[in-house]
């Protein structure tokens, strides 16, 4: 019986911390807001430009794309009042579950899903702006970007790593304090 509640217990707990999670990030604009913002920057720049041997032609066109990606981004996400009601609805929607003597899992389902139908729409966004840039791009530029982006990936990446290793090591050196 304690087993059977503390599961319930760990799996509301789990869930709350998950769905809390997904809607910070959704709050701050998307999860992949960040690194869209990283390569509209890299495009219109004097650098990416010369790296890529854009003409005038093309640095107009990617910046008219990445004017209005931005504008239809705002859109959908709304302004800060909108947010915040919404962020208050899920809230209460989340207290109502949890409240509840037994667990709703087709209530529960129904908020995820919620959170997940609004990450979608901005990841379509985003990959529709990608075809855009590989529209305007020709296949010398993309084959560039494509180099560029990887080795931007693989540094990222490492990036993340040496903070890992970082963290491991300070938390190592708290034990043995």
């Amino acid at each position: 019986m304690i087993t059977r509640k503390l599961s319930k217990l760990v799996l509301i707990c789990g869930l709350a911390t998950a769905t809390l999670g997904t809607g910070v990030a959704l709050a701050k604009g998307g999860m992949h807001h960040g690194k869209g913002m990283h390569e509209a920057r890299f495009l219109l720049s004097e650098r990416g430009a010369e790296k890529l041997d854009l003409t005038q032609e093309q640095q107009t066109q990617l910046k008219a794309a990445f004017e209005a990606q931005k504008e239809q981004m705002k859109a959908m996400r709304g302004d800060k009042d909108a947010r915040k009601v919404q962020r208050e609805a899920f809230k209460a929607k989340m207290d109502v579950l949890l409240a509840k003597a037994t667990f709703d899992e087709n209530a529960a389902q129904e908020l995820l899903d919620s959170r997940e139908a609004k990450a979608e729409k901005f990841a379509m966004q985003k990959l529709k702006m990608e075809h855009t840039v590989w529209q305007i791009l020709n296949a010398e530029q993309r084959e560039k970007y494509s180099k560029m982006k990887k080795r931007f990936a693989k540094k990222m990446k490492d990036k993340g790593q040496r903070k890992g290793k970082r963290g491991d090591k300070k938390a190592d050196e708290t034990t043995e304090s």
